[in-house]
């Protein structure tokens, strides 16, 4: 039971584990939770971006640690959490935010290649659920944990694909420009993944819940801006801290009563 006079939002001193952690959401949650007073693992595949974002933000006064992770590598992964035992001998939340983009990643459908799709569901859900694995080994010992899984609206609804309408596709210059099939079905995977496993570790302490966020708006193509604009209800993209209150929500004590839920914030998206 939350007392009732605590901070329920509160993360303050909470070791915070987040893989894809220097991207352009990776990062505003590592410096927004450690803003909040967590302890946060860098984890990334690029461990120069996972130093120059920690030695940052250390400079500041916050707490933040860099860890090398490759989410297609299941020994990495499993390096990963034996170095935060070894450093902090806790975890209390994993963030699982990673995605991949391989040679291919844009390629048309017809054109889309075995080795590409398996690369991309190795990196985008086999990763992560290695990294599943491995936090509630940690949990299970803890008797308590919390797993955000980052997906996508693309993982809930069918890609619409007018909205590449009139974009120039740089990958392949000669088709249409299209979201390619290996993001769907991996973000879909996830949403998956986070409903099996909150049922598997029921009664465990162990709360597994799934963010779906719509698109974040970063220098985008003009025509695809305002194309993805018009779907939404809001009338625009996001802004890339505007993941930050559901990332702390589901971090902390104000959702301790929620497991097995995928929290979809895309401005109306999927609403109608």
């Amino acid at each position: 039971m939350i007392e009732q006079n605590s901070d329920i939002f509160s993360v303050k001193d909470k070791i915070i584990a987040i893989i894809g952690a220097t991207g352009i959401l990776g990062s505003r949650y590592v410096e927004f939770l450690a803003n909040k007073g967590a302890v946060i693992v860098v984890g990334d595949i690029d461990f120069e971006k996972c130093q120059s974002l920690c030695n940052l933000l250390n400079l500041q006064g916050l707490r933040t640690f860099p860890v090398y992770v490759d989410n297609t590598d299941e020994n990495s992964i499993i390096d990963f959490f034996e170095i935060i035992k070894s450093k902090y001998r806790q975890l209390d939340v994993l963030i699982n935010n990673a995605q991949i983009k391989p040679e291919g990643f844009y390629a048309p459908f017809e054109k889309y290649t075995k080795d590409t799709l398996i690369k991309v569901l190795d990196g985008n859900l086999i990763g992560v659920t290695l990294a599943c694995r491995e936090a509630c080994k940690f949990f299970l010992q803890q008797k308590q944990g919390v797993i955000i899984n980052v997906a996508s609206i693309y993982g809930i609804t069918g890609a619409d694909q007018r909205l590449y309408d009139g974009v120039d596709n740089i990958y392949f210059p000669e088709e249409k420009f299209s979201s390619p099939v290996s993001y769907a079905i991996s973000k879909a995977g996830v949403v998956q993944l986070t409903k099996y496993l909150a049922s598997y570790y029921r009664e465990k302490n162990i709360r597994i819940n799934c963010l779906t966020p719509g698109g974040v708006y970063d220098n985008h193509d003009d025509r695809f801006n305002s194309q993805y604009s018009y779907r939404t209800l809001v009338g625009r993209m996001a802004d890339k801290d505007e993941y930050n209150g559901a990332i702390l929500f589901l971090s902390s004590e104000a959702s301790s009563y929620m497991t097995g839920f995928n929290m979809v914030l895309d401005g109306g998206w999927s609403a109608i």
